[in-house]
């Protein structure tokens, strides 16, 4: 059977972290489903978390396993009002499930929920059906169709260094959602370590299409290992690392031709 997405994905640690003997505090999940519908998740740790890398990496499980069971259930039915609402209820449930997780942890660890900081940006599509772009923070999230784009932009909070985490206990105020649009075939999520490089900044952020083209064209043309390998090589080049000294994750997934 031909596969209905190709997908590929990394985390590079950055110079900070790198230069302090840390490791990489992002994590991502990339999923496609029997059924043929494609999860990508990116949780960011905050880097003043003592655990920000495992409540990113509880994050990014609980966000997975519950979508996958949300869409065996659904049987790759018609994307209706009440499919998104349902799968809006899924995102929120599974953020719930990882915080009672962090929770369960920060009591072992004797330390406060907090200590697990980490933020949320993904996509959940059913090939020529959309989708749904789930948020809580930074980083991004884009969808494309030939020169037509759809972006999460990242949102920050009270100051610029500042944003939202999935263990706030106001978090549900910050969860946010977006629907795509069943033309968008190609799915770029990213960490904010990315942001940097791929966002024009202003009003209203948009995406650097010279950024994104030229990774996107040679992943179509890769094996996932070879994309996989060529990705990290980029993030961790001496040009990027001269940029931003953040973790950098990107996931990217496009649709196979129908």
């Amino acid at each position: 059977m031909r596969a209905a997405w190709r997908v590929a994905g990394t985390s590079v640690v950055g110079p900070r972290h790198a230069a302090s003997g840390e490791s990489c505090q992002d994590r991502h999940r990339v999923h496609v489903t029997p059924a043929g519908a494609l999860i990508a998740v990116v949780s960011d740790g905050a880097g003043s978390a003592a655990h920000g890398g495992e409540g990113a990496a509880l994050l990014c499980e609980a966000i997975v396993d519950r979508l996958d069971w949300f869409l065996l259930l659904q049987g790759g039915g018609a994307v209706t009002r009440a499919t998104v609402a349902a799968a809006c209820r899924t995102v929120r449930d599974a953020v719930a499930q990882a915080r009672k997780r962090a929770s369960e942890r920060a009591r072992d660890y004797g330390t406060s929920i907090a200590a697990f900081h980490a933020t949320l940006v993904g996509a959940v599509m059913v090939p020529g059906k959309g989708g749904l772009f789930f948020h809580i923070g930074d980083g991004a999230a884009l969808a494309l169709a030939g020169d037509r784009w759809l972006l999460s932009p990242p949102r920050n909070g009270e100051y610029a260094d500042t944003t939202y985490f999935f263990t706030q206990s106001d978090w549900h105020r910050h969860l946010r959602f977006a629907l795509i649009g069943p033309e968008y075939d190609t799915i770029f999520v990213m960490s904010d370590g990315v942001t940097d490089l791929a966002l024009q900044r202003g009003a209203e952020p948009r995406p650097f299409l010279p950024f994104f083209e030229p990774i996107g064209r040679f992943l179509a043309q890769s094996s996932r290992e070879e994309g996989e390998q060529a990705l990290s090589a980029t993030l961790d080049s001496q040009a990027v690392r001269a940029r931003t000294d953040d973790d950098k994750t990107l996931v990217w997934a496009q649709a196979a031709a129908r």
